[in-house]
């Protein structure tokens, strides 16, 4: 094994602000997916809510198939221009031609257009995503400055997040306008961010030449390695449940909001929530630092179970309070975003200390796959139900389903959201026991010498 590059190479400041930037355009998809999607597939191009749902189980399950091989391609794969920024180029071209589909459909698209063009933009992000968090774990071994590249790709998602807020916000002040008419101006954003954020990172950010072991991939090895890992088995089980939890209230947000408490423009309030996230950065990065990152993850869990139970409790006209519970919530978006990844990144020195080898991709792949299946449950689920219950889509006002879609947008996802706080007050992988293992990685690595173990 050769030790062609140091550990933990330097990189400065305006390098974590390239190498975050990034997230950017990727931070506007998420939002304008899960919120304005279902309106415009159903609402103006009338297709059906529940196989819009089980559309986006089906595409996020395809992920079970693609996750794995790129995450095991950007580890083994090593062309002379970088075995992680290389898949900015093909992810990039990808994206494009996803977004451009499923964002700009036209009159009289079926469901095969819509599973196909979603399933595009999934495979898209993957391409970018999975080797992007796999070169973020790489770039430092320090656990606290992992933290601090997490919190900075993380702000530039936010920052993301706040823009894909602001051009609906202004787009549904324009009379007539429609959630197809805010999809396609969020889509010509995309065009222009990403090509440029991913072309500054390409460029100017360092790629670490990490050692590989030149052996067939073993899939039963893999899996045995990754199921001995126990700190990385909570970590994925955390995000799981919380992933369901938090996309399952996410995805029913517009409806909620519209036909419930009677919100006239849920732009404004998503703009305020994602700004309080971005403010709430550094407190985030400070208290992990502090009390330790499983610790402040549970923190942010919890308050964000107890402001989605008291959602139960507003009333019609109620925007003040919707506001308010809306607000606190966004307090702790950034610590839930920044936290579980930097977590990741430590678990893989596990492995690392065992076997000397960096399978990043590998590790960033199975929390990936995991993800997303949390992705699809709380993304298709809630349309399941509400579809279950004859809910109208297109605006509703009978008590039952209107009853239905309160206790799927409040208590639903405070129980989940419970159940992950519980399980991350678990987590054992401290700063004090990472020490010892970085110690220990180093301790073995200056044992190996230059040649190829």
């Amino acid at each position: 094994m050769t030790r062609s590059a140091a550990i933990d190479p330097a990189i400065g400041f305006w390098r974590i602000v390239a190498f975050g930037s990034v997230q950017l355009p990727l931070g506007t998809i998420g939002l304008p997916i899960a919120i304005y999607l279902a309106p415009l597939y159903s609402g103006q191009l009338n297709l059906s809510l529940q196989m819009i749902g089980v559309a986006l189980i089906i595409a996020r399950l395809s992920d079970f198939v693609t996750d794995p091989i790129i995450g095991i391609l950007s580890d083994r794969w090593r062309p002379s221009i970088g075995r992680r920024r290389v898949w900015l180029l093909f992810g990039t071209v990808t994206m494009l031609a996803g977004v451009y589909m499923l964002f700009r459909p036209t009159p009289g698209v079926d469901i095969l257009y819509f599973l196909l063009a979603v399933s595009l933009v999934y495979f898209g992000f993957t391409l970018i995503q999975l080797p992007y968090n796999a070169w973020a774990a790489e770039l430092s071994s320090d656990y606290d400055l992992r933290t601090r590249i997490s919190s900075v790709s993380q702000f530039f998602s936010i920052l993301g997040l706040i823009i894909s807020t602001l051009i609906p916000a202004y787009v549904l002040l324009q009379p007539g306008a429609t959630s197809a008419d805010v999809m396609a101006a969020i889509s010509t954003f995309i065009f222009i961010a990403l090509p440029v954020c991913a072309a500054i990172a390409f460029f100017l950010v360092p790629e670490p030449a990490a050692p590989i072991r030149k052996v067939p991939f073993d899939l039963r090895s893999a899996l045995r390695m990754l199921g001995s890992n126990r700190a990385f088995l909570l970590v994925t089980t955390v995000v799981l449940i919380a992933t369901i939890g938090e996309v399952f209230r996410q995805t029913i947000t517009i409806f909620f909001a519209r036909d419930v408490v009677g919100v006239s423009n849920i732009g404004i309030i998503y703009f305020l929530y994602f700004l309080t996230a971005l403010a709430l950065v550094p407190f985030w990065v400070w208290l992990a630092k502090r009390v330790e990152k499983h610790r402040a993850l549970t923190v942010a869990f919890v308050i964000v179970a107890i402001t989605n139970a008291l959602m139960f409790f507003v009333p019609v006209g109620g925007t003040a309070i919707f506001t308010a519970l809306f607000l606190l919530k966004g307090t702790c978006y950034g610590g839930v975003l920044i936290l579980p990844n930097a977590m990741v990144a430590d678990t893989v020195d596990i492995d690392t200390a065992e076997s000397l080898d960096r399978q990043q991709g590998l590790f960033f792949a199975a929390i990936a796959m995991v993800q997303k299946m949390g992705y699809a449950l709380g993304a298709g689920l809630p349309l399941l139900i509400l579809g279950a219950v004859g809910y109208t889509s297109a605006g509703e006002t009978r008590a039952q389903p209107l009853f239905m879609l309160t206790i799927s947008y409040s208590f639903i996802p405070c129980v989940l959201v419970l159940i992950a706080a519980a399980l991350s007050w678990r987590y054992s992988l401290t700063a004090e026991r990472h020490r010892a293992i970085r110690g220990e990685i180093d301790a073995r690595l200056a044992t190996v010498g230059t040649g190829e173990a």
